[in-house]
């Protein structure tokens, strides 16, 4: 029975150890990359050594994780992508080959290739930890992946390390112990186990609990940063430094945390208008942030066609107006103005207008994605009527009602309350939105980048904000407008793009404008019956850029109306991202550098030409091992007889990796029958002779040295195949 139970843990605990090892690289990717359904990937993972466990023929392993890989698809991508995906897969493949970057791989693919890698590297694990009990080398690499992570990036990798060196200790003694029992310990096994995992348990454990002491050393590339930084021009404080930059992201499941600096270029705009720059909109509010609408439908458009999109009612007044916009780096989707009616670009493109988040994707005629560097669109410069928008009635369409108002089961009813208390005595829901809208300009909440709390587990991101920390940038103030709007009943949706950006100069009557990373922003857009839906901006500091007008009677009861835009000074617009400094120049030095490059693809870039690098080094080790050991001993020949002892050795690794084992039972001059009898010689019965000679203190004279060298090169390089 106890014979029985070791065999279970020596094959279960080993692929345990392994696949706890490998899920540790996977759950930052949805802190540092937009990576998401992360639980999708760890269980793929999990399956993969499943199947190692219980030693699954290789026809059925093969199988069960292809099926499961097909189903992880079908969840992610449409029937069409998943349909084109051996197609995509081989042109992709060809394009990378060939050095064409000129297309993006579609998200069917790189997901596929993702679990691809996710295979390997299981393999790979199992093949070290599993079978080899080699667990230090995984160990250690995964300890500093999150190391640079928690450093370099911003992620918390404070249980990770906890839950490292908890593994870490655990492998340690179970693989030790496997060790000490394949060599015939005479004691038990199982409570030395017992007795050597009892002390660091309760050490970690006690350090977990206890108190502890602030950091002691300074965060390095703080540190880094802020002897390097250089202040802003007409300024007396020097520039604050930031970890890394953030910028736009695409996945906002989980909000919250700072805003890091990052004066990077992403597009410049010539433009006559004056509004924020869109690029989606999410609707389902989760407690922790925000997720897209699940739905397939898309409105495509060609290249230079008038969009029929319905932006607002005719009762809305637009302007038509012109700009051109250059992608720095380029991209897959457009940054667009609200009331979009014209694309226009060089190169041959199709628009695909996602309508559950109105994203606009940039595809050739066959659905791939394809970049865009520089295009001009037309749109209607909007003016919202606030007659209309005072006069709009209630919401009939309940599905509209159903998607727009969602809010999660968990939201605190102290939220719900609060929304009551600000609107208490507003008749119509446009006073309610802009009672919410002023509510943050008025009530002690302060707009910070830096110090900025992330919910806890059982927290809403909403809840901390309103009522505990009250600071916080534009993700907190438009998040918590939007889901106060909404308990009241009105449609709400939460959008992302960048403001305006930095007025830098003038062309032909047009103003140019520079959007940095820093611009990126986020603001709420609230539906009306009979207008459609209309922008708001609660962020503390910013103005609203689109215009409001009143009619000529209302005008003169008016307290404070709206002021229009167009009466701003451009230049003057408040824009707290961008006026946090920049952490260094973009010539900085070469370590800032290399964290600006580092990504999750870059990483996996870097760790598949490592593997393939590695792979090539040992299929290729007969050519060059044998002829590196020849140039070692090379320069020892004049010590005399001494040399051959080493070279000796180093002849019989060589001969057993050339596929020669020698038994333990086997003395040398019979593993040297076995050699000369395959080789069809005596040279090595001829080198094992003197060789005994040099072991057993007689000597070798200076021509039976020459000899030596001889036949032992000739051994040596009978192994190079």
């Amino acid at each position: 029975m106890k014979k029985g139970a070791a065999r279970f843990f020596s094959s279960f605990l080993p692929n345990l150890f392994a696949a706890w090892l490998l899920t540790e690289w996977l759950w930052p990717l949805d802190d540092v990359t937009d990576t998401g359904h992360i639980g999708l990937f760890v269980s793929f993972v999990f399956l993969c050594f499943a199947g190692y466990w219980v030693r699954l023929p290789a026809w059925l392993a093969v199988l069960g994780k292809g099926v499961y890989i097909g189903w992880a698809l079908s969840r992610l991508s449409s029937s069409h992508s998943i349909a084109a995906l051996p197609s995509a897969l081989w042109r992709d493949c060809l394009n990378w080959l060939w050095g064409d970057r000129s297309s993006m791989p579609s998200d069917a693919v790189r997901t596929f290739v993702f679990f691809l890698l996710l295979w390997l590297a299981s393999a790979a694990f199992h093949w070290l930890i599993g079978k080899r009990h080699q667990w230090l080398i995984p160990y250690a690499l995964t300890v500093a992946y999150i190391a640079v992570l928690d450093t370099f990036f911003p992620y918390n990798g404070d249980q990770a390390i906890v839950r490292l060196v908890g593994l870490g200790f655990f492998a340690f003694v179970w693989l030790h112990g496997e060790r000490m029992r394949a060599n015939g310990a005479l004691f038990s096994i199982g409570r030395w186990r017992t007795a050597a995992l009892f002390v660091p348990a309760l050490a970690l454990a006690a350090g977990y609990a206890g108190p502890k002491l602030p950091p002691q050393w300074p965060d390095p590339v703080a540190f880094i940063r802020s002897v390097h930084a250089v202040p802003e021009p007409g300024d007396d404080e020097p520039a604050s430094s930031a970890v890394a930059k953030v910028g736009y992201g695409q996945n906002d499941s989980r909000l919250g945390g700072p805003f890091l600096a990052d004066d990077t270029i992403v597009f410049t705009a010539k433009d006559r208008g004056l509004h924020y720059w869109r690029v989606e909109t999410k609707d389902v509010y989760t407690g922790k942030g925000w997720e897209e609408f699940q739905s397939e439908q898309v409105y495509s458009f060609a290249n230079g066609e008038t969009i029929k999109h319905e932006w607002w009612s005719p009762r809305v007044e637009t302007v038509e107006q012109t700009a051109e916009i250059r992608l720095h780096q380029g991209g897959f989707h457009l940054v667009y103005p609200l009331g979009l009616r014209q694309v226009r670009a060089a190169n041959p493109v199709v628009y695909r207008m996602k309508l559950a988040t109105e994203k606009i994707e940039t595809t050739d005629d066959q659905a791939n994605a394809v970049p865009i560097k520089q295009y001009v669109v037309t749109y209607g410069e909007p003016d919202f009527p606030i007659a209309a928008l005072r006069a709009a009635p209630p919401v009939q369409d309940r599905s509209l009602l159903k998607r727009y108002t969602q809010l999660p089961k968990t939201l605190p009813q102290r939220v719900r309350d609060l929304a009551k208390q600000i609107t208490a005595g507003e008749k119509t829901a446009y006073d309610q939105v802009k009672a919410i809208e002023q509510y943050f300009q008025q009530s002690g909440y302060v707009y910070e980048t830096k110090d900025v709390a992330v919910p806890g587990e059982n927290q809403d991101y909403v809840d901390q904000f309103l009522f505990e920390t009250k600071q916080g940038y534009c993700d907190n103030f438009s998040t918590s407008m939007a889901v106060l709007v909404r308990t009241l009943g009105i449609p709400a949706r939460w959008v992302k793009g960048y403001v305006s950006g930095r007025l830098v100069g003038e062309q032909n009557g047009d103003s140019l404008y520079e959007v940095r990373n820093n611009d990126a922003h986020s603001w709420v857009e609230v539906y009306f019956e009979g207008v459609g839906w209309v922008p708001f901006e609660p962020t503390r500091g910013f103005a609203n850029p689109y215009a409001f007008s009143l009619d000529p009677s209302e005008e003169d009861d008016s307290a404070a109306p709206e002021q229009q835009p167009e009466e701003q000074d451009r230049t003057n617009l408040p824009q707290p991202p961008s006026e946090m400094p920049s952490a260094a120049k973009q010539d900085g030095h070469w370590w800032e550098r290399l964290v600006d490059f580092w990504s999750w693809k870059t990483v996996l870039a870097a760790a598949a030409a490592l593997v393939a690098a590695a792979c090539v080094i040992y299929a290729t080790r007969r050519k060059w091992w044998p002829r590196l050991t020849l140039l070692r001993f090379r320069r020892r020949k004049a010590d005399g007889g001494d040399w051959l002892i080493s070279a000796y050795a180093a002849l019989l690794r060589h001969l057993h990796d050339y596929g020669l084992k020698r038994w333990p039972q086997e003395t040398l001059r019979q593993y040297a029958n076995e050699v000369d009898r395959l080789f069809e010689t005596d040279e090595m019965n001829r080198l094992t002779r003197l060789y005994e000679c040099v072991v057993y203190g007689t000597g070798l004279p200076d021509t039976d040295v020459r000899e030596a060298v001889q036949l032992w090169e000739n051994l040596i390089k009978r192994t190079i195949s």
